[in-house]
């Protein structure tokens, strides 16, 4: 008789999936070894040589003026009204599975750029989103996993999304945001220091529709959509 098989339990692996995407990217987020990469008026963008793979990690700091922490955090979330109506890189996002009142599995989808040459993508991410109730900051980690609800797409890259740091503070009269990205273009054939140019320009492209967005006078933000992990902090700050 042949033995009956078994269904992972990808949920025996999240806790440790998240807790050391956490630790890593508030590791990094105090690291010393940060360089300054850009500076505009929008942001600024730090690097630092992952010690772990051969690329880059990327640091992103701005501010949003004239906003607060939850009108951007709906703004940004997934699950909220806004994300499609600015993102000009993505090409949808949906909630595979909540895993609690603060971690949902997400698949991120992106389009393709550069004329064909960085193909559609997309990247499977177990994200949790915290709030803090005494200053009203928010933040998101997120890193990549593997869930049954969501096998690979055919003719798209399922790319690799390395622990992922967004963080929302209240910063006088907006908000400051601070990001940790490191990613895997999977570009085969194409020079690391070109791809290493490329990531930056992205991170960079992202925060800046971003800020256009908020910065528009009719972009009117409803705060009574429900948002996974930032739900019951809507009203606040």
């Amino acid at each position: 008789m042949m033995p009956a098989t078994e269904t992972p339990d990808y949920h025996a692996t999240y806790d440790a999936a998240m807790q050391n995407a956490e630790n890593r990217v508030f590791h990094l987020l105090h690291s010393l070894e940060w360089q300054l990469h850009t500076e505009k008026k929008t942001g600024s963008i730090w690097s630092m040589r992952c010690n772990v793979k051969d690329n880059y990690i990327f640091r992103y700091e701005g501010r949003i003026p004239n906003r607060t922490c939850a009108e951007v955090s709906a703004m940004i979330h997934p699950q909220g009204l806004h994300r499609s109506k600015w993102d000009s890189q993505s090409a949808g996002t949906s909630v595979v599975e909540e895993i609690s009142h603060d971690t949902s599995v997400i698949l991120h989808k992106t389009k393709g750029r550069m004329m064909g040459l960085i193909s559609p993508r997309e990247t499977l991410d177990l994200c949790r989103f915290a709030y803090d109730p005494v200053d009203g900051s928010r933040s998101v980690v997120m890193v990549s996993v593997e869930n049954e609800k969501s096998p690979k797409t055919a003719g798209v890259v399922r790319a690799q999304t390395y622990p992922t740091l967004l963080m929302l503070n209240p910063l006088g009269d907006g908000v400051k945001i601070t990001s940790i990205v490191q990613g895997d273009m999977h570009l085969q054939g194409i020079p690391q220091a070109l791809i290493d140019s490329m990531m930056p320009k992205g991170i960079a492209s992202f925060f800046e529709d971003l800020i256009k967005y908020a910065n528009k006078d009719d972009t009117k933000v409803s705060l009574n959509h429900n948002l996974t992990g930032w739900c019951g902090a809507h009203l606040e700050n």
